[in-house]
Formats: C-alpha cells, sequence, structure tokens
C-alpha cells in the first residue's frame, strides 16, 4: 500500500497494490509466472490507470530476468516491479519468502527468494523487509519489489526436450541450463536426440 501526500488536498492519496507471484511445478503442468498468489479475483491494475490517478510512477513491470526454476515440470517466475513516487509519501508492505526460497519437490530444484528495495543502484539503496509499516518514501525514491519464483517438479533430466528448446525461445531457461541441467544437446535451435539420449544416460549415471 502507498499513500503520497498532496499538500493542496491537504491529505493523502491511499493506493493498494497486489503484486503476482508464481505456482510451483506439478504433474502434468509447469508453473504459472506472474499469478496471484494471495487473493483471489484481484484485477490486475493497468499501469496507465495507476499514473492518471496518483502521483506515482511506474517505471519497470515484467517477468524477473533470472530463469525458471528447473525441473521435469519447470517453477513459474515472479515479477519485478519499480515505482517511483512523485511526492513525499509512506509504504506499507506485507510481502513474504525473503529469507527461504520456495522449495523444489521429487528432484525439481528450488525456486528464488523476494526482495523489497529502496532506490535499487544509487547510493542510498536500502533492502528492506518483506514486512513493513509506514515507511517514508522522498519524492523522487524508488521502490523495487521482486516477488518469489517458485520451484520445479521433478527431475530436469525427464523434461521433454522440445519444451527445454520452447523455454530457451521464450527466454525462460539459460543456454547454460540447457546441456548442465537438463542434459539437452542442441545446435542452432535444433535438438541432436542421439546426443541428448547419451549425455542423459550419462549424467543418471554420474
Amino acid at each position: 500500500a502507498y499513500a503520497v501526500f498532496i499538500p493542496e488536498q491537504e491529505q493523502y492519496q491511499i493506493y493498494v497494490e497486489i503484486n503476482e507471484g508464481s505456482y510451483g511445478g506439478r504433474l502434468g503442468r509447469d508453473g504459472m509466472d506472474s499469478v496471484d498468489c494471495l487473493v483471489a479475483n484481484t484485477r490486475n491494475n493497468p499501469i496507465e490507470e495507476l499514473e492518471s490517478h496518483y502521483k506515482i510512477r511506474t517505471e519497470r513491470y515484467e517477468l524477473r530476468d533470472e530463469p525458471a526454476a528447473a525441473g521435469e515440470w519447470r517453477g513459474g517466475i515472479g515479477i519485478i516491479r519499480e515505482n517511483r513516487f512523485l511526492a513525499d509519501g509512506f509504504v506499507t508492505r506485507q510481502g513474504d519468502r525473503h529469507l527461504e526460497a520456495p522449495l523444489g519437490i521429487y528432484g525439481g530444484a528450488d525456486g528464488r527468494v523476494g526482495t523489497t528495495t529502496r532506490n535499487p543502484g544509487g547510493p542510498d539503496e536500502e533492502a528492506l523487509p518483506a514486512k513493513l509499516a509506514g515507511k517514508p518514501m522522498a519524492e523522487g525514491d524508488v521502490l523495487r519489489i521482486v516477488t518469489p519464483s517458485s520451484g520445479g517438479y521433478g527431475n530436469p533430466l525427464e523434461r521433454d526436450p522440445e519444451r527445454v528448446l520452447r523455454d530457451v525461445e521464450d527466454g525462460l531457461v539459460s543456454h547454460d541450463d540447457v546441456r548442465g541441467t537438463y542434459g539437452v544437446v542442441m545446435e542452432n535451435g535444433v535438438i541432436d536426440e542421439a546426443a541428448t539420449a547419451a549425455l542423459r544416460a550419462q549424467k543418471r549415471d554420474a
């Protein structure tokens, strides 16, 4: 929740925002990216609506940069959002999973913790806890919220290589993970099925 003081009105504007997290991988399905995990049936407010009504500007709003947690069914990816205060105000936040990453299961990799930061990359950068109340924010301050990414389900070596290829094309899996984690051999966007089978057999034996 954001509170921004409007001098000419002698009152605060209050804006409540629910930031999407993610779901973990489960049998037969990859985890969902950028999905609400707190309250059902809440709308994802357009940035344009926020900026037209409140003295807050959204400067970044997208999926996290890091790859999804590996698994036969990969974990979901959280979001990163940066809002700049255009007037003095306060922020109150009720987050979670800043200290312990969501766990993978049945051989799936663990997810990633969330973070909350005031003025990231600046000389006065400040790491904030997951839960805070009435934190003062000055005009020009930026609040960065990164929500957790969830864990994977099952052994990554069992993931369909075609799914791995699509994840690479979508930017959800790094090139380093393709061979090292998933045991998939590809070149120029084409899967080498024989080399993949051999590499996976080698990794399973190891």
